[in-house]
């Protein structure tokens, strides 16, 4: 069991686990583009074929159809060639480890760092911080009473605007699952969120990438 989880997967190329959502996929590909794309590694000769890779398996993981099959099989045409672009990803992004996500805490909790987060996810919910937990990197239950004292501040100083949404889904918060479960799949999310600072995700740049980047697709043409 333990031999089949270590190994690689075209989930863990797109640095999601297997029972990702159509949305979460689509997610992760876009910041991992954004961190992969050849002009970001130009000393790497071959980035750009590992690049072209990182889209294939995009296309495959978020096809329904092509999804199933790899998921029934396990393999897929050029699967050496997917995994040294995986390798390729692990060195530029070494796995981040507890003891560097306890470190990156101690610097973020009550930080400014951590006040812009907080005014960017409320001006972009419309004041709405029912989900502020599961958003705002490193949370934790016992933040919320310091996260709204932060803007109910902020509104008295004109900072962020009332927002009447607000006063309704602070009494709503969704608060953290604590178990042991729960605890790991934070692990891994926080090692996302850190490796993904600061959030610059365009899917237009995204696009433009791929058309530079990706193969050629061939034209059939029509017998006459």
């Amino acid at each position: 069991m333990q031999q089949r989880e270590e190994q690689f997967t075209l989930y863990k190329l797109l640095n999601v686990e297997p029972k990702a959502t159509q949305s979460e996929i689509k997610k992760s590909y876009r910041q991992l583009a954004l961190q992969l794309h050849p002009d970001k590694n130009q000393e790497d000769a071959n980035a750009k074929e590992k690049f072209q890779k990182i889209s294939e398996a995009y296309q495959i993981l978020s096809n329904e159809e092509k999804r199933k099959m790899y998921d029934e099989t396990g393999m897929i045409e050029g699967m050496d060639e997917f995994k040294n672009a995986y390798e390729f990803y692990r060195n530029l992004y070494p796995k981040i480890s507890r003891e560097d996500i306890d470190k990156y805490e101690l610097k973020y909790r009550f930080s400014k760092e951590e006040e812009k987060d907080l005014i960017e996810f409320y001006n972009k919910n419309s004041g709405n911080v029912k989900c502020i937990l599961e958003n705002i990197i490193l949370s934790k239950n016992e933040d919320i009473p310091r996260f709204l004292e932060f803007y109910d501040r902020m509104i008295k100083q004109k900072k962020i605007t009332d927002y009447k949404i607000y006063q309704t889904s602070r009494n709503k918060i969704k608060t953290l699952r604590e178990d042991p479960e729960a605890q790991q799949i934070d692990m891994d999310q926080l090692t996302k969120q850190i490796r993904q600072r600061p959030k610059n995700t365009f899917d237009q740049f995204i696009q433009q990438m791929e058309q530079k980047y990706q193969k050629p697709k061939k034209v059939k043409t029509q017998q006459k």
